[in-house]
């Protein structure tokens, strides 16, 4: 009898001690229990969420592609016909500032102050607190040198749509009537002055599809 009980013990322990290794074993596949799962998982859909209960859109996705040709809300641009080639780069000194383009709050002042005198400077001088610091070359001339009073608006346009040498593109970050906005208040700078607006059928001022 005594016997039979060490043995039931014995077992006992065994089985334990099994079930232990294999819980911690299987554990990184097993998430476990859940609370209350009805409050972890929506049953709403979700725009980021992915489940099987969606069975409508493929993979269980709740977000679906946008349809082909809108354009979101607030994201309404002009169509840039030209490439980022020398050839587009070229072809960009036929853009003209949009028709009725004005900049009574000095939004381009604002937007040049936040994404181009880090490297420009305030005034265009090439002294902004990148190359003080070395950690980069002007590529750029200065705002005051001949070169940039001269230069079509459309190949600034053309630059800040793409970018050029160690300037990348601001397309992501200036919407296009923004860009526009900064390039002429880079003419300011440069005391070219404000340029003659282009007739309202300007290849600029076409809509995106």
């Amino acid at each position: 009898m005594e016997f039979m009980k060490k043995s039931i013990h014995i077992i006992t322990g065994v089985a334990a001690l099994s079930a232990m290794i294999s819980a911690c074993t299987s554990r990184g596949n097993n998430p476990g229990w859940e609370y209350a799962p009805d409050m972890v998982y929506s049953k709403g859909y979700e725009p980021y969420s992915q489940g099987d209960s969606n069975t409508i859109n493929p993979h269980g996705m709740n977000m679906r592609e946008p349809v082909h040709g809108t354009v979101a809300f607030g994201k309404e641009g002009y169509l840039y016909p030209y490439a980022n080639t020398a050839e587009g780069y070229e072809a960009a000194k036929g853009l003209n500032y949009p028709a009725g383009l004005e900049d009574k709050e000095g939004r381009g002042k604002y937007l040049y102050g936040i994404y181009c005198s880090p490297c420009h400077g305030a005034t265009g001088g090439n002294d902004g607190e990148i190359f003080k610091r070395g950690l980069g070359k002007p590529s750029w001339k200065n705002y005051q040198d001949d070169y940039i009073k001269n230069i079509p608006v459309g190949q600034i346009y053309h630059t800040l749509t793409y970018g050029k040498n160690l300037m990348g593109s601001h397309a992501y970050v200036l919407k296009p009537e923004d860009r526009w906005k900064v390039v002429r208040y880079v003419k300011e700078l440069s005391g070219a002055g404000i340029a003659t607006a282009a007739p309202a059928d300007s290849a600029s001022m076409k809509k995106t599809k």
